[in-house]
């Protein structure tokens, strides 16, 4: 506030030297406007005043828009299901495939992240992945009848090649296999052997049917294991799907 004082005074006094240098200007203007009324201390302080208090006014309003872009930020930024926290390492995952339209989740608002999911489910979420146009082809599974209302992605994702089914039979609510779940990923990324250094997982074998699909996914990061393990006749979990699709979607 001082700096602004002198400047409003050294101003003036410009203004006052000027006027004695156009000493007949000045009296011409004044003659035509009115006498010149020379700027007091007083008045630099009232002015320097009035600015300050503009100034806390602009800044108290400023401080008002900021607290509701927050509360609207705060609103926007809900946690997207009741049973998964944002700090939760899946979350990202979820979020991701959430805003894509790949998963919805329960009409209670929850994921339910640990349920293991089904080979319907997960034929379901690749179709929704690929934005596949669903099959009008009759079943070709036992158990799956012409008018089952999953026999249209059941047999969108038969036709696309991600699933195969086993002696005629598609199981839809038997649970996903993490074996299953590396060969539907590779048939349905298309992924093969990159040349990149893979560890073998003490709990998978070369002669397993899924080995060269575990192989690829684990090459790229989709799905790592643990403690040198793939655990492949372990059901898949929700979640878990959901963040080896999100992980192979550079993929696509």
């Amino acid at each position: 506030m001082k700096a602004m004082k002198k400047w409003f005074i050294l101003s003036i006094s410009s203004l006052v030297l000027l006027s004695a240098c156009s000493k007949e200007v000045v009296q011409n203007e004044a003659q035509a406007e009115g006498a010149v009324e020379v700027a007091s201390t007083e008045w630099v302080d009232d002015q320097v005043k009035t600015v300050d208090e503009k100034a806390t006014s602009v800044n108290a309003k400023a401080d008002e828009l900021q607290r509701e872009v927050n509360a609207l930020l705060a609103a926007t930024d809900k946690t997207l299901f009741k049973d998964v926290a944002k700090d939760h390492w899946s979350y990202i995952h979820i979020k991701s495939l959430y805003e894509k339209n790949i998963i919805k989740g329960f009409d209670d608002q929850t994921f339910r992240p640990a349920l293991s999911i089904s080979r319907y489910q997960a034929a379901s979420m690749l179709i929704k992945t690929f934005n596949l146009p669903l099959s009008n082809s009759p079943s070709v599974f036992k158990d799956v009848s012409n008018d089952d209302p999953r026999r249209a992605e059941i047999m969108t994702a038969y036709e696309a090649g991600f699933f195969k089914g086993s002696d005629g039979y598609f199981k839809p609510v038997n649970s996903m296999q993490r074996h299953h779940m590396a060969l539907v990923l590779q048939r349905a990324f298309e992924l093969t052997d990159n040349g990149t250094t893979y560890t073998p997982f003490s709990d998978v074998s070369p002669t397993m049917e899924a080995y060269e699909a575990i192989k690829v996914i684990a090459q790229r990061g989709i799905a790592k294991g643990s403690d040198g393990k793939f655990n492949p006749y372990t059901p898949t979990n929700r979640e878990q799907f959901a963040a080896f699709i999100d992980r192979a979607l550079p993929y696509k």
